[in-house]
């Protein structure tokens, strides 16, 4: 007869039950867990321990029978064919009438005190077609029966129920998980499934309340066996490290109590973690390197010694036990109740917190390794700055690097210190409204030297960067210069583009986006600077200097603002770039004449403001300075002479006033640009060890 789910009290098997039904199917369908094709398995051995466990057997046995498919047709030789059924074995008490009916109950309360909250079996059906199961079990009236049913897929939960006085005089149930889903495959390797096993199941091999029962896992058909207890006892795949016991107190100053299990694993080539239980069962993981970074490789120790000595990587588990976590498991038991990060009205304590003191726990056991990492660590951050980045320089001694990732890159290492430097800014500038608010003098005074003192290092850090950037710069112009592979210069359009953008202006180009540093350090005060472009649309201005600048009168009394009036004694400089290593010139090329037709253009009103308000102010009594840049050749050379221009001391060069375009001229060859910008910054580099 089949039987009917009864979701409020045991079933009095001498009337007809109540026709309560549950949907199966959708709720198999509606499961959101984060389970696996282990999980099943893992369960239908837990139930298998808590039986044994439960009924007080001496010599427990639980044992897990993987069988395979057949060989295919084209399988090689030492192929191993997929498992496609699972048997789970135990000499627990079975099911027993009482058990029966806890099982055909939803939410059943039987098992209520381990846990016990009948969600496992829609897990077993979700990865495996057919589940069934035989008991021979030891009923109150100390007789024997044997139970068979199988698991219903539409609204009963047991189907094709069958129980009948059985000969057998002992406990032997047996769970036929058969069918394994095409898409779910388990690990071909016995070892590997054992491992895999193990590894969930370790909580039940260190509950100091509880004896686990003995637990094997075989082949069926090579007849190949493990016993997962000798991972612990013989093989030492996996070492008790410590139990240690700790407390996390809440705000109101409640004290909850835990247990934290250490082992090492040497086989797992996974991430340390700290383990969350409930009621025996594996529910959270996370990695130990997220509270403690240095836990992020594996470590390994060394065996034996000299030639024959071996070295073995292993990985920490913190299995973490405690009624807190006991009485707030989900439904599930794959998360907990309470929240992830901090307390709440209903819960007292976050996931956080307990994993946090755990982590603490591990760090402490592991304090030699740690430290010798976490000075590993420092050392790697402080060799970046002092090699790469000396601009944190400042505040390198205030930093906490506890945080800072055992394995980071450089480039997380500087976004790790920027976010320093942000905070510090922002930690800054929130001191500074409190002081201001603040009414003693004494106070005050006091704390502006400190806060003053902070400000200070941030800004010495921009400054250092700012220097550093400059010092790359160079070192980039210099390499503008050279020949490249196939023995060409670099053309004029790319130096002249790392000096200022060409195309663009003043009005559009910020200041971090040009280097006029590299020219003359006043050129950043200008008022008005057209790179290449038509500083004006009128007509008859259709040509364009490489860069012309429109100086701020007011720059002479070191205003660095970029205010000033279009007059006629307002400075102009105009440069003119030629291409690195240019020998070859026609007459009507001399850069000295092109910048002298560019300024009788401008004289002669031919071109505006930029937005057009009036003609650019510019007559004979203009100061006008005129920059030439480019490598000295002899055709070069002979545009000097026809200029009257002076040879520089370091030959470099050539100076002078031309009389008949009114205006100051000199030509710079690359090696001296780069050498008089570098010796204006030399200071800077010097104290920050750059060179």
């Amino acid at each position: 007869m089949n039987q009917r789910v009864n979701f409020h009290t045991f079933r009095n098997l001498n009337r007809q039950p109540p026709m309560s039904k549950i949907n199966i199917q959708g709720t198999i369908e509606n499961i959101r867990s984060k389970s696996n094709v282990y999980t099943p398995i893992i369960e239908a051995i837990v139930n298998s321990i808590d039986s044994i466990q439960k009924a007080k057997i001496k010599n427990g046995e639980v044992k897990i029978v993987v069988k395979r498919d057949s060989p295919g047709l084209f399988m090689e030789a030492d192929q191993l064919p997929l498992v496609r059924h699972v048997e789970i074995h135990d000499n627990g008490s079975g099911f027993t009438k009482v058990n029966r009916d806890s099982f055909d109950t939803f939410y059943s309360d039987n098992k209520k005190d381990i846990g016990g909250k009948g969600f496992g079996r829609f897990l077993f059906l979700k990865y495996f077609a057919e589940v069934k199961i035989h008991s021979n079990y030891k009923e109150a009236d100390n007789k024997f029966h044997l139970r068979t049913f199988t698991f219903g897929r539409k609204d009963e939960i047991i189907i094709s129920e069958k129980n009948v006085p059985s000969e057998i005089k002992k406990n032997s149930t047996v769970v036929y998980l058969n069918r394994l889903q095409d898409d779910k495959p388990l690990d071909k390797e016995l070892s590997t499934i054992a491992r895999k096993l193990l590894e969930k199941l370790l909580v039940f091999f260190v509950n100091d309340t509880l004896t686990c029962p003995k637990i094997l896992i075989e082949d069926f058909e090579s007849k190949e066996t493990i016993v997962l207890n000798d991972y612990l006892n013989q093989n030492k795949e996996i070492t008790t490290l410590s139990t240690k016991n700790f407390t996390v107190v809440n705000d109101s100053q409640k004290t909850y109590f835990f247990t934290a299990k250490v082992f090492k694993v040497y086989y797992s080539k996974t991430d340390s973690k700290i383990i969350l239980t409930g009621h025996s069962r594996e529910v959270t993981q996370t990695a130990l390197h997220t509270y403690v970074p240095e836990f992020e490789d594996e470590f390994y120790d060394i065996f034996g010694e000299g030639d024959k000595s071996t070295k073995k990587n292993y990985s920490i588990k913190v299995y973490v036990l405690g009624k807190y976590l006991d009485d707030n498991v989900s439904l599930e038991r794959e998360t907990f109740n309470f929240d992830k990060d901090k307390p709440t009205i209903m819960y007292d304590l976050s996931q956080t917190e307990i994993e946090k003191e755990a982590a603490n726990l591990a760090r402490t056991l592991f304090k030699t390794e740690v430290k010798v990492r976490s000075d590993k660590k420092v050392k790697r951050i402080k060799d970046y700055v002092n090699n790469s980045a000396p601009w944190h320089k400042t505040y390198m001694n205030k930093v906490d690097y506890s945080n800072f990732s055992y394995t980071m890159t450089d480039e997380k290492i500087e976004l790790e210190l920027q976010k320093y430097k942000f905070q510090s800014e922002q930690n800054n500038r929130a001191d500074l409204t409190q002081l201001l608010k603040n009414d003693s003098e004494v106070e005050f005074d006091q704390k502006l030297s400190q806060l003053a003192s902070k400000i200070t290092d941030t800004a010495k850090a921009d400054l250092a960067h700012y220097v550093c950037s400059r010092k790359l710069i160079l070192e980039t112009l210099d390499t503008l210069r050279q020949r490249n592979e196939e023995g060409k210069a670099k053309l004029e359009d790319e130096v002249h583009s790392l000096i200022y953008p060409m195309n663009d202006d003043s009005e559009k180009t910020l200041y971090e986006s040009h280097n006029l540093w590299i020219l003359d350090e006043r050129l950043v005060f200008s008022e008005y600077i057209a790179s290449d472009r038509k500083i004006s649309k009128k007509k008859g201005a259709s040509d364009e200097p490489d860069l012309v600048v429109f100086h701020n009168k007011m720059f002479e009394e070191r205003q660095s603002f970029r205010m000033g009036d279009n007059e006629f004694s307002n400075p102009l400089t105009i440069f003119e770039f030629k291409r690195p290593k240019r020998t070859n010139y026609q007459a009507d090329e001399d850069p000295v004449l092109q910048i002298g037709r560019y300024l009788e253009k401008i004289r002669q009103g031919k071109y505006e403001m930029p937005k057009g308000t009036e003609p650019i102010k510019v007559n004979g009594d203009t100061p006008v300075y005129a920059y030439v840049i480019c490598d000295i050749s002899e055709k070069v050379k002979e545009f000097a002479r026809n200029h009257s221009l002076t040879i520089s001391p370091d030959k470099e060069g050539y100076f002078g006033f031309h009389t008949g375009f009114n205006m100051y001229v000199e030509i710079l060859s690359y090696k001296k640009l780069i050498k008089d910008a570098s010796m204006r910054n030399k200071i800077f580099f010097k104290k920050l060890n750059l060179e």
